[in-house]
């Protein structure tokens, strides 16, 4: 496992002092980033052989608030590659390793060249190794909306929203959701403590993104589509008592 240390600081936190949940979101694509740039196999690599790491679907399972000026620690790890996919957890802990928050993840191997997968090749393999993937509960990656969801107003696809990759960021997806829940991160009255995005297509600068929101009792689930109504990516956000 890789992992680093931090502090939450006042800017990561919601209007109750809690880690919020696009925060979470960068802490765990941040802690992917570091491991690969520590394995050599980072970036500058990843451009030089054509290939880039796309990231196909997230849950994250939120067990315990963490409060500002918490001292955490994240980590990563691979447990497993099959075709095109290599599959990921990340976990935050206590000091005394407590755990937070479990996730698990889905990636694409891609080429840049040709904007197709790539098969995952034994040097991937090694470069990551391999661990036994954590004990949580592993939902299906493809998020079904069902009834007719209420479309809101677009959002323009700004430059600050972009990454090295040429696309929205991944974090965006789940902070362009967070608009349609409470301030505390909550529905109808219940903490959101499960989070689950699946990504379809990568939206670039100078997109409209439409979202189109799902209602429940307790969750919401946001289609963030193109003006044709395809979807870049679904997030389900779910509250439990």
């Amino acid at each position: 496992m890789y992992s680093f240390q931090n502090k939450v600081r006042y800017s990561e936190v919601n209007k109750e002092l809690k880690l919020n949940i696009p925060s979470i979101v960068n802490y765990m694509q941040d802690c992917s980033f570091f491991q690969s740039e520590s394995l050599g196999v980072g970036v500058d690599f990843l451009n030089e052989i054509h290939r880039a790491w796309v990231l196909n679907s997230w849950q994250i399972d939120i067990l315990e608030d963490i409060p500002v000026c918490q001292d955490i620690k994240i980590g990563t790890w691979a447990y497993d590659a099959k075709g095109v996919y290599g599959y990921r957890n990340f976990v935050i802990k206590t000091m005394e390793d407590r755990p937070l928050v479990n996730a698990n993840s889905l990636w694409v191997l891609l080429n840049t060249e040709t904007g197709k997968p790539e098969k995952v090749t034994k040097r991937e393999v090694e470069a990551y190794g391999q661990e036994e993937r954590i004990d949580m509960e592993y939902l299906d990656r493809k998020i079904k909306t069902e009834g007719e969801g209420q479309i809101q107003k677009i959002i323009p696809v700004r430059k600050y929203h972009i990454d090295t990759n040429g696309h929205v960021n991944n974090r965006w997806y789940v902070q362009f959701a967070m608009e349609y829940v409470s301030e505390e991160e909550k529905i109808n009255g219940y903490k959101i403590n499960r989070i689950r995005v699946e990504y379809k297509k990568s939206a670039k600068y100078g997109d409209v993104i439409v979202p189109v929101v799902y209602g429940g009792e307790t969750e919401r689930t946001v289609s963030m589509n193109d003006e044709a109504g395809q979807p870049y990516a679904k997030v389900q956000l779910i509250a439990r008592q």
